[in-house]
């Protein structure tokens, strides 16, 4: 499957940590595409797991984090205005 992953995490006293932890915890297991947001594709299981390590981590009183999930990539049309980024141009097949 397709997931586009976004967060919002509030910065209170613990909040740059759990800041800094679902920062890395992302970029394991998808794309770093802009600020707070991350795609790529993923098996249900890792999906099921990035999800359980990321409540593990955040604030569910106060932090937000919001997952799409597309069947593949193709199924999505994405329009960027200004320069475009992508995570995966890089990357040699």
């Amino acid at each position: 499957m397709y997931l586009i992953a976004m967060y919002d995490i509030t910065l209170n006293e613990s909040g740059q940590r759990r800041l800094s932890r679902i920062l890395k915890l992302f970029r394991q297991y998808l794309h770093h595409t802009q600020k707070s947001v991350f795609e790529g594709e993923i098996s249900v299981a890792k999906f099921s797991e990035l999800k359980y390590k990321t409540t593990q981590i955040i604030d569910k009183n106060a932090d937000y984090i919001l997952f799409f999930t597309v069947p593949n990539r193709k199924n999505i049309t994405k329009e960027c205005l200004g320069v475009d980024f992508d995570a995966t141009a890089n990357i040699l097949d």
